[in-house]
């Protein structure tokens, strides 16, 4: 990546310093005399790819593209620091893995009313789980628990917890690839940055 500014920016910087203008600071950023370049290269310092990068402006960088890399390199740096530990830690936890699998400790997705398969939704007061569609048709008709009869006179559908299963639980790992994959989208959704020569060589064939 690289900083760089519009051939129209020397003129206006000169006309506003010449004008003793003391929003000099400010201008830029409003008539988008500077942009970033960002480009693709490799880790072992080869040439690129493309020759072309891709134009993005002050806002879009610090807004977008920086929080992006920081986030990129923690997720990474903690995946190295995983796999150097996980060749001691495995042992470990194939040994907790066959202790649990002992343990009949099947989870019930069913809902306690309706018995249908369901994402449970759990009670802020008492704990009880059972699903939305449930909890809206008990309500109507009761301000209790249809369990505990605990009082649900100050619970509404946003104060509920939802009951998360295995299936629903991301590792690092693919959290870290999705956000790679939508950082590349990103990038190639910016516009091509077309060099200053090329529109000058074809202002003089024209000529």
């Amino acid at each position: 990546m690289k900083l760089v500014y519009n051939h129209l920016a020397p003129l206006f910087l000169f006309l506003l310093q010449w004008m003793d203008s003391s929003c000099i600071c400010l201008l830029p950023r409003f008539l988008n005399l500077f942009h970033i370049l960002v480009y693709k290269v490799y880790t072992d310092g080869r040439s690129n790819i493309s020759r072309r990068g891709r134009k993005a402006t002050i806002r879009e960088f610090y807004g977008v593209i920086l929080p992006s890399l920081q986030r990129l390199h923690g997720n990474l740096g903690e995946l190295d620091d995983d796999k150097e530990a996980g060749g001691s830690s495995a042992k470990k936890r194939v040994d907790l893995d066959n202790r649990l699998g002992n343990i009949d400790f099947e989870r019930e997705d069913e809902c306690g009313i309706c018995l249908e398969p369901c994402t449970k939704m759990v009670l802020p007061n008492c704990c009880h789980a059972m699903c939305i569609k449930c909890y809206r048709n008990w309500n109507t008709k009761s301000e209790s628990c249809p369990f505990c009869r605990g009082s649900l006179k100050r619970v509404n559908s946003e104060d509920l917890w939802v009951l998360t299963c295995n299936d629903d639980v991301v590792d690092n790992k693919t959290v870290s690839q999705e956000d790679l994959l939508r950082f590349y989208l990103y990038i190639n959704s910016l516009p091509k940055d077309f060099p200053d020569a090329l529109f000058l060589v074809y202002y003089e064939y024209l000529i």
